[in-house]
């Protein structure tokens, strides 16, 4: 159940409404964008609402709790302020995008619906149309380090160490261990776990003559 304003309920009991979407986007580096499908622009917090900008939400999935809102948001890049240059990099991606309804005649009228983000943004010809997900996909991200055998710093990198002007042009390097100590005589700063136990070694049984008494099985 949504928390509505007396006076926007009111106006919800009447036959005859004056209502309007709202789409807030705050991309990740802090420029906010307000677009609107009313016929003429909408001052509301200092943000300029623009009107008929193409944004049209399909259907939306809602569910409770910490299930996502899942959903798109389409439109034709009609505005100024939505450039195909800017989708192509990234600037969209992981956008808080949120919902209002709002009585365009009394703007300080309207109510939250709905809160996500951008996803994927795919370019259909001359429009957009951006996957919209819920504020929990967050929980389900990767972050920190993630502990692997190959090394997961990038050739060349600070954590890497490694002067690239002293290599040919256009090597490469595998991110093994073998490599890192062989072929670049850098083990030291490899950032790989090489020793990390696989599920074969986790999973098997012991055999007669083997130690298994916790000690490194490397030494």
């Amino acid at each position: 159940m949504r928390n509505l304003s007396p006076e926007l309920q009111s106006h919800l009991e009447n036959r005859v409404t004056t209502l309007a979407w709202l789409w807030k986007i705050t991309r990740q580096d802090a420029q906010v964008f307000g677009f609107t499908d009313h016929d003429r622009d909408l001052q509301i917090d200092g943000i300029n609402y623009e009107a008929s900008s193409g944004l049209t939400p399909s259907e939306m999935d809602r569910r409770l709790g910490f299930s996502t809102d899942n959903g798109s948001v389409q439109g034709a890049l009609i505005s100024d302020r939505i450039s195909a240059e800017d989708i192509k990099a990234g600037l969209y991606e992981q956008a808080v995008i949120e919902s209002f309804r709002v009585n365009w005649a009394d703007t300080s009228q309207r109510a939250a619906i709905a809160k996500g983000r951008l996803g994927t943004i795919r370019q259909k010809g001359e429009a957009f149309e951006a996957e919209w997900v819920g504020e929990s996909v967050l929980l389900g991200r990767s972050v920190g380090r993630v502990f692997s055998k190959i090394c997961d710093a990038e050739f060349g990198d600070a954590r890497c160490g490694l002067d690239l002007a002293g290599f040919p042009e256009g090597t490469t390097c595998p991110n093994t261990l073998a490599a890192c100590r062989d072929q670049f005589d850098n083990v030291i700063n490899y950032r790989g776990f090489p020793f990390l136990l696989g599920d074969d070694a986790l999973q098997a049984a012991p055999q007669i003559g083997e130690r298994r008494d916790g000690s490194s099985r490397y030494s």
